[in-house]
């Protein structure tokens, strides 16, 4: 896929989601401005407003308890911080969606208000009409990045073959490295990496704690995967076996189009459909059968301060 073609063709519209304010810049900065370069209409939305954003928060207000009206003041803090990166890529007048989902909450929008959000997203991609989707890749092991993937695969799957579009999926948290086969990089001019610099840096509340790691994306050079990818598991079987003593502590989500189911592993697995620990032995039995594509996540259900996920989301495809 050569990218600047495709920006350059009439009718080109990129649409870039960023679950909270900064990735945006993080991860399309480059590509924003590459877009307007070329004419291009480019729409940015904004999933979440970043409002649960504790630990920033309470350095830079010098405050230990967050409340409310504390989450509503930083979230039009990030609001404004947004703006003005935007403003650094020369985006000041492209559109811009809010669609004010809670910060940290996007798997609970999809497990359990799957069909209202996969609707919402449609009509969206209706209204805008994109020509390539720029969204988080699914391997990304910040919960918000996963399940917004997860939800858009499901848009997208109930849209085709209407209208199909191009996708670049990005990573901007964990281990993960983008699948080699899908790779796609986009050259970032001198003048276009400098203004990627300075985006990243108007996002003030969010290089408070984590400059080095924001800055690290400040190269010339941006990293996509093209196309949703092939994460689909060719065996029937779960890939994760938790030890015994720890199964009390887990849970599964499972997720299709028709909507999410909270499952209790280690529980008596009668049901719909029983899904299986990777060595075929029962994790936990569905309230009704699941369709293909689903998707499936194992979590712990013990109160952590640790937000990224360890296992993510699994897609099943039979």
């Amino acid at each position: 896929m050569n990218l600047d073609q495709q920006l350059a063709a009439p009718g080109a519209c990129l649409m870039v989601i960023a679950p909270h304010p900064d990735d945006e810049s993080l991860a399309a900065g480059g590509l924003i401005q590459r877009a307007l370069r070329h004419g291009a209409r480019v729409h940015i939305v904004f999933v979440t407003d970043g409002d649960n954003n504790p630990w920033p928060q309470r350095v830079l207000e010098l405050r230990w308890r967050i409340g409310t009206r504390e989450r509503a003041r930083w979230a039009a803090r990030r609001r404004e911080e947004a703006q003005g990166a935007l403003h650094e890529l020369g985006a000041d007048a492209v559109p811009v969606h809010r669609l004010q989902w809670p910060d940290g909450g996007v798997t609970a929008k999809l497990v359990h208000e799957t069909k209202t959000a996969i609707a919402q997203w449609h009509a969206l991609l209706d209204e805008i009409r994109p020509t390539l989707l720029v969204l988080p890749d699914l391997a990304d092991s910040h919960p918000d990045h996963s399940a917004l993937h997860v939800l858009l695969e499901l848009t997208l799957y109930a849209m085709l073959p209407e209208r199909p579009l191009q996708c670049l999926c990005y990573l901007l948290h964990g281990r993960a490295r983008l699948d080699d086969a899908r790779r796609i990089a986009l050259e970032l001019t001198p003048q276009e990496a400098a203004c990627k610099r300075a985006a990243i840096l108007a996002h003030r509340s969010q290089i408070a704690l984590s400059r080095g790691r924001l800055l690290h994306f400040a190269t010339a050079e941006e990293r996509f995967a093209s196309g949703v990818g092939n994460h689909s598991l060719r065996q029937p079987q779960l890939p994760w076996r938790p030890p015994r003593t720890l199964l009390p502590a887990m849970g599964l989500f499972a997720v299709d189009a028709d909507g999410g189911q909270r499952l209790r592993c280690g529980a008596r697995a009668e049901g719909a459909q029983v899904l299986r620990w990777r060595d075929d032995t029962p994790a936990a039995a569905t309230q009704r059968p699941l369709q293909p594509p689903y998707y499936v996540k194992l979590f712990c259900t013990l109160p952590s301060p640790w937000v990224f996920d360890h296992w993510g989301w699994k897609r099943f495809t039979a």
